[in-house]
């Protein structure tokens, strides 16, 4: 597994609040505050992802995050193209020095797992898995789930960065249920500390609510609502909620979670096939 650090300033994502008082300048920062964005970035590995404009896309994606608030963590699914991972972090990494690429054992004709972080803050990987059981397009990949460390405030977290069986035309939620029971079973269970929160964050294919409840049941995790108008993460005919970030927390109080799908473009298409979700955690 491969963890890098850049060059450059190290900014703080925290909002800065600035109090002018008679004697000068008092500077405090919010504390206490994690945020975290998730998405599906659709960069394939050629030659089908030649036909996707992924440089063009690529490009647009490191634009539009540095013009965004900022984030703590970033996580990336479906970003399969070692070029493409690359340039992006060759333009992110001055906001974004630590990265843990998607370094996964493949064999020929099989591409790694397409989950790949970027953080402000030193981030580390724990356990990984890929599952056992992908069907059609997915078999071409190492699809599983990686579980992450990271210390935010003193506060430390496990986040799982994962993306489940896709449908076509097909519905695989038998092997969904098989893949997130994967999770629970060799990721959750033996990693599970009360003391520590667990943040899961995908794309999860998932879009049916009996499903969902399904799924948060077995592994124990609990989901929000969104804020704002866009209740979709999917972007095209079928406009679904694909995309989530959930959190197990049995000590910690958070004195708020928000979730939000966020339009970040005027041409959402030229970023991905996906919105991405974000997610801030604050807690006293």
């Amino acid at each position: 597994m491969y963890i890098s650090q850049g060059k450059g300033t190290l900014t703080h994502p925290k909002s800065i609040i600035i109090s002018i008082m008679l004697m000068g300048f008092v500077f405090s920062a919010e504390e206490n505050n994690l945020t975290i964005l998730s998405w599906n970035i659709k960069m394939l590995n050629g030659p089908y992802g030649w036909l996707h404009n992924r440089t063009e896309r690529a490009d647009n994606i490191i634009q539009s995050l540095k013009s965004s608030a900022g984030y703590d963590i970033i996580l990336f699914q479906e970003a399969f193209s070692g070029d493409m991972r690359r340039l992006m972090y060759e333009g992110l990494k001055t906001l974004y020095p630590y990265q843990i690429i998607p370094d996964d054992k493949t064999c020929i004709g099989k591409s790694n797992s397409g989950l790949w972080v970027i953080s402000k803050s030193p981030i580390n990987i724990l356990d990984e898995i890929s599952f056992s059981n992908q069907k059609n397009w997915d078999a071409l990949s190492s699809k599983g789930a990686k579980l992450y460390s990271v210390v935010q405030d003193e506060q430390k977290f496990h986040i799982i960065n994962t993306h489940l069986q896709a449908d076509y035309k097909i519905k695989y939620n038998k092997i969904r249920t098989q893949q997130y029971t994967e999770i629970y079973e060799k990721l959750i269970l033996p990693n599970d500390k009360s003391e520590i929160p667990l943040i899961l964050c995908g794309d999860l294919n998932i879009s049916i609510p009996v499903q969902l409840r399904k799924m948060l049941e077995k592994l124990k995790l609990d989901n929000g609502p969104l804020l704002g108008k866009l209740q979709f993460s999917s972007i095209g005919e079928d406009l679904e909620l694909l995309d989530y970030i959930l959190v197990k927390s049995d000590n910690l109080q958070f004195e708020s979670i928000e979730r939000k799908i966020l339009d970040i473009s005027k041409n959402p298409k030229s970023l991905s096939d996906h919105y991405p979700i974000q997610g801030i955690f604050k807690w006293k």
